[in-house]
Formats: C-alpha cells, sequence, structure tokens
C-alpha cells in the first residue's frame, strides 16, 4: 500500500488564524523543540557523517503532526481555495515540505518559519517573514535546477507540476497574503 504526502500554503483572514492558532501552533511549537527534532535538525544542519537518512529526514519532518485535524484544515481549504492562488503539492510515497527542505539545504530552510512546512502565521508575521523567505527561494544561475535535484533526490516520485511548485509557487503565495493584509496556514496532510 502506497501513501500521497500533500502541502497545501493557503492565505486565509486573521479570523482564521485567530481561530486555529491555539490549537495548531502548540503542535508546531512541540515539534520544533522536542530533543528528537532537535537532534535530528542538528544532524542535518552538520551535513557530515551520521547526518539523516532519507527516511530519517521524512520522520524528522512529522508529517502526520496535523492528521488530528485534518477536517479542520480541510473545512479551511475548501473554503478558501477559490478566492486565490496557493500552494498545494503532492507526492506518492514522500512528504512536498520535506523535498523543498533538501532542494534548499538547511541554512535557506531555516528562514522559513515553522517546522518543516507546518505553520500559522497572522498577518503581521506574513509581512515580516516576506524578505527573509524570497531570499532562501531567490535562485542564481544554476542554483534552480541544482535544486530541483536534491529535491528529486528525496521525493523520487513527485511529478514535474508539484516539483515546479514547490520551487516556485511558495513566494508569490507569500505576497498574495502579504498584499492582501491575511494571514497563512501551511501544513503537510497525508490523508488516508
Amino acid at each position: 500500500m502506497s501513501s500521497t504526502g500533500f502541502w497545501v500554503v493557503m492565505p486565509v483572514p486573521s479570523s482564521v488564524i485567530d481561530d486555529v492558532a491555539p490549537v495548531l501552533v502548540p503542535l508546531i511549537d512541540a515539534q520544533a523543540s522536542s530533543a528528537a527534532g532537535q537532534a535530528g535538525l542538528e544532524r542535518w544542519r552538520s551535513g557530515g557523517p551520521g547526518g539523516p537518512d532519507v527516511w530519517e529526514f521524512h520522520d524528522m519532518a512529522a508529517p502526520y503532526l496535523m492528521d488530528e485535524h485534518l477536517d479542520v484544515l480541510f473545512d479551511i481549504w475548501g473554503t478558501y481555495e477559490k478566492p486565490g492562488r496557493f500552494l498545494k503539492a503532492a507526492c506518492r510515497k514522500g512528504y512536498p515540505a520535506v523535498g523543498l527542505a533538501h532542494a534548499l539545504g538547511p541554512e535557506r530552510w531555516a528562514a522559513l518559519p515553522g517546522w518543516f512546512g507546518n505553520f500559522v502565521l497572522t498577518p503581521g508575521e506574513v509581512r515580516s517573514s516576506l524578505p527573509a523567505v524570497e531570499a532562501a527561494l531567490g535562485f542564481g544561475p544554476g542554483e534552480r535546477a541544482a535544486a530541483e535535484l536534491r529535491l528529486h533526490d528525496v521525493l523520487d516520485e513527485v511529478s514535474d507540476h508539484d516539483a515546479t511548485a514547490l520551487l516556485d509557487d511558495l513566494v508569490p503565495v507569500w505576497r498574495r497574503a502579504a498584499d492582501t493584509g491575511q494571514g497563512l496556514i501551511g501544513a503537510q496532510a497525508v490523508p488516508c
């Protein structure tokens, strides 16, 4: 049996952020501050022997973190998908946010808030984090092609469409949220 991982990053009104933050932010913060999460993150940053292998990297990212709240996330996604652009990427036997993390590397990825694609940001946090997100995904000549190769190293069953969305759509979605005064919710999900 195979699973498909999804990553959705969607601008939403600040009232939605106010409603879900008390439930989702503590989950994200607990994972980010956990001993296991921090140890895996440090091995990834060191880049030397003993760094996380592909599957440990997937596990460290906690792709099932939001599973108990998928009904809430599906309601939000269904309500706010039509008003404008958002990022949605899928991968069979993998987790899209993990692929983007590997593509960017630990230094660039550290500029993104939350924990491996899971975040709940107020409009103010969206605006203040936008320059760092733009810098992290601002590829110079040849960098984008190298990032795409690294993405495929971790996500061997990602479609070209979803790989392109991961590398190209996050900044425009972030800008849209900043320009419209909205918050952002990013969540990995592995629906059953």
